[in-house]
């Protein structure tokens, strides 16, 4: 039994700023919410805000063995599969670069309060076992999106394409597609329908940026997100740049969008208006995507993607919803509530406060060094 006390606990869904104690059994069950109650080891917390750890919604930390490679390259140059330079310094890499890299980037997700990532693993069955034993012995929870070379090769077939799908689902959590424009499409709604119906995750990355938009309506008068959206795709990544209708179909779908601001910033592909889905209400989950481009920093992805979106599209956006984006939000990505609340498992960041506004506290002026506790208590 644990007692969080004396700290400003965000609590519920909304996070809403509360002076409470957090009572945890030895199961790691949130027993009880109590401004007096407490019970077993005490966590002294004044001084402190409470809150769920962090969720990293999409990553690529295969590619942590190669940091600040290729600046300058086009994104096509630098990550369109299979012989973008990401591609050719994955396939050239041993096994034990490629495990040492990942449980690296493990490691530092975790030192930044990251409990759980959600990773698109390239490199078919074998990476997702290079995947799962980079983080064996790290209490740090992945869910793994599978993806095989074969889904490129126009030569394999259907049933070939069907095989490959069922076989990486029985070996990780889903499927992480690379886009819309990299694939044929009839290959895209098979390999969905296989996800659907067995219950596992399918992503994909869509709207990177306007010229993938132009193309698509071009060739099929739809653009990526309604392309992925009529695949049965309902969480996207990046959707940087939406246009036509898109926001009214993301809104309709109940989809889920998963940003990267720092990664649209450094790669030049636009900045993603996460202020306007906001004001749509659509989910907004955040993401630090590639290691090659970026720190799996979330202290860092969120203060860009405040700034970055108040100061490009002058919209008003708070930092509690930045904090919701980082936290809450894609947790439910995979169906998982994780909110302090009583009768909930959740991961829980104990973070100094630094001002009297906690969610500026954390999202404007935290870092790494400010977290003062870190229970782990949920595993996937």
């Amino acid at each position: 039994m644990i007692t969080i006390k004396n700290g400003l606990v965000l609590v519920g869904f909304n996070l809403e700023a509360k002076k409470t104690n957090v009572i945890i059994n030895d199961e790691g069950t949130i027993i009880k919410l109590s401004p007096h109650d407490e019970a077993g080891e005490i966590i002294d917390a004044t001084g402190c805000i409470v809150m769920p750890a962090f969720i990293n919604a999409h990553t690529h930390i295969g590619d942590a063995i190669a940091k600040d490679v290729g600046d300058g390259l086009s994104l096509d140059e630098l990550v369109a599969p299979p012989n973008g330079l990401k591609h050719q310094l994955l396939n050239s890499a041993t096994d034990a670069q490629l495990v040492d890299a990942m449980h690296e980037a493990a490691k530092e997700m975790m030192y930044n309060g990251i409990s759980t990532f959600i990773d698109f693993r390239e490199g078919g069955l074998h990476g997702i076992k290079l995947l799962k034993e980079a983080i064996y012995d790290l209490p740090i929870n992945a869910c793994i999106l599978g993806r095989s070379d074969k889904f490129y090769d126009p030569e394999v077939s259907a049933d070939e394409i069907a095989m490959e799908t069922r076989e990486l689902l029985r070996n990780c959590d889903g499927i992480g597609l690379s886009g819309i424009a990299d694939m044929d499409y009839e290959r895209i709604l098979q390999i969905a329908d296989i996800c659907n119906q067995e219950d596992k995750l399918i992503m994909i990355h869509a709207a990177e940026y306007y010229d993938l938009q132009e193309k698509a309506v071009q060739l099929t008068n739809q653009t990526e997100v309604e392309l992925s959206l009529k695949a049965g795709i309902s969480n996207l990544v990046h959707v940087t740049s939406p246009i036509l209708t898109d926001l009214d179909l993301l809104s309709a779908s109940a989809a889920t969008v998963v940003s990267c601001p720092r990664s649209n910033g450094m790669l030049s592909s636009g900045m993603p208006p996460i202020a306007a889905y906001n004001e749509e209400g659509i989910d907004v989950a955040l993401g630090s995507d590639n290691v090659m481009f970026n720190s799996p920093d979330m202290f860092r992805e969120m203060e860009y993607a405040l700034k970055s979106s108040r100061g490009a599209y002058k919209n008003k956006i708070t930092a509690h919803d930045i904090l919701k984006m980082a936290t809450i939000n894609g947790f439910k990505i995979l169906g998982k509530d994780i909110s302090i609340m009583e009768g909930n498992v959740s991961d829980i960041l104990i973070i100094r406060q630094k001002s009297d506004d906690p969610y500026l506290s954390v999202v404007n002026r935290s870092s790494p060094e400010d977290i003062m506790n870190f229970i782990m208590s949920n595993q996937m």
